[in-house]
C-alpha cells in the first residue's frame, strides 16, 4: 500500500507543470486581448483627433487629410499641407481654405521692421488705415535739391518698398504716387509751373524705380500737387522740409471720391 501511495503522489507532482503552463498561457492570452483592445481605442482617438484638426483647418476630405490610421499620416500630413499650400482658390483663400494675410497689414509690418532696423524714423513715415497704407518719403532723403534725381542712399529704400509691394501687388487695387513741394512764398507763373513740374517729375521718378523692381504699371498712377497740400507750416524751414515729399498710397479699394484718403 505504501508503494502505491508513493506512485500516485509522484504522478500528481509530475503533472503540476501542466497546470502552471496552462495558467501562464491563459494570462498571456488575456494580456494580448487587453493590449489589442487598447490599441483599438487609441486608433479611434487618433482618428477622432484627425477629424477635429481637419474640420478646424477647413480641409475638404481630399488627399491632404491622410488615411487617419496613424498620427503622422492622418494628422501631420494633412495639417502641414494646409498650412503650406500656396495655390489660390479664387475666393481670397488658398487651397486649404486659409485666408491670406491682409495686404495692407503685411506691407505695413514689413516696412515698419525695415525702418526700425535702419533707424529711418525721421526720414520715412507710415500711416495704416482700414482702406490704405501711405508711405511718406521726405525730400531730404530722396532727391537732389530742386531736381527729380534720386540720391544714391535712396535707391535701397525704393528697392525695399518695391519688394514689399511685389508681395501684395495681386491683392491690392491701386497704388498712387504723389509728389509735393513746399511753398517758398514767391508766386509767379514761372515758379508755380516749376513747382507743379517738380512734384509730378519726382513722383514719376519713384514710379519708374518701382517698375524696375518688377511692379507692373497697370495699378500705378501719378499725382502732382505742387505746394497746394502742405502737411506742415511753410513759415519755417523744418515745416517746408516736411512738405517736400513723395507719398506712396496703397489702396485696399480703388480710390474714388468716397474712399480716397485725400477727401477724408
Amino acid at each position: 500500500m505504501k508503494k502505491k501511495h508513493d506512485e500516485s503522489e509522484h504522478e500528481g507532482s509530475s503533472e503540476r507543470w501542466l497546470l502552471t503552463y496552462s495558467d501562464m498561457i491563459t494570462l498571456l492570452l488575456a494580456l494580448f486581448i487587453i493590449l489589442y483592445s487598447m490599441s483599438n481605442i487609441e486608433k479611434e482617438k487618433l482618428e477622432a483627433l484627425s477629424r477635429g484638426f481637419s474640420a478646424a483647418f477647413h480641409t475638404s476630405g481630399g488627399a491632404n487629410e491622410g488615411s487617419g490610421t496613424g498620427f503622422e499620416s492622418g494628422i501631420g500630413t494633412g495639417m502641414e499641407d494646409s498650412l503650406t499650400a500656396d495655390s489660390g482658390t479664387g475666393d481670397g483663400s488658398d487651397a486649404s481654405g486659409l485666408v491670406p494675410p491682409d495686404p495692407l497689414d503685411e506691407v505695413y509690418q514689413i516696412l515698419t521692421e525695415y525702418i526700425d532696423e535702419n533707424h529711418l524714423e525721421n526720414e520715412i513715415g507710415l500711416v495704416n488705415t482700414d482702406k490704405y497704407v501711405r508711405i511718406h518719403l521726405k525730400d531730404m532723403l530722396m532727391f537732389v535739391p530742386d531736381k527729380a534725381d534720386l540720391l544714391s542712399q535712396s535707391k535701397p529704400i525704393i528697392s525695399k518698398i518695391g519688394d514689399a509691394l511685389m508681395r501684395v501687388y495681386d491683392r491690392v487695387d491701386q497704388i498712387t504716387i504723389s509728389g509735393h513741394t513746399a511753398d517758398v512764398g514767391s508766386h509767379t507763373a514761372a515758379t508755380d509751373a516749376f513747382s507743379w513740374n517738380l512734384s509730378i517729375n519726382r513722383a514719376d521718378t519713384v514710379r519708374r524705380s518701382l517698375v524696375e523692381c518688377g511692379l507692373k504699371e497697370n495699378k500705378l498712377s501719378l499725382q502732382g500737387y505742387g505746394h497746394y497740400q502742405p502737411i506742415a507750416s511753410n513759415d519755417t524751414e523744418e515745416g517746408r522740409a516736411q512738405n517736400r515729399r513723395v507719398e506712396i498710397s496703397i489702396y485696399r479699394y480703388s480710390p474714388d471720391s468716397s474712399n480716397s484718403p485725400d477727401n477724408q
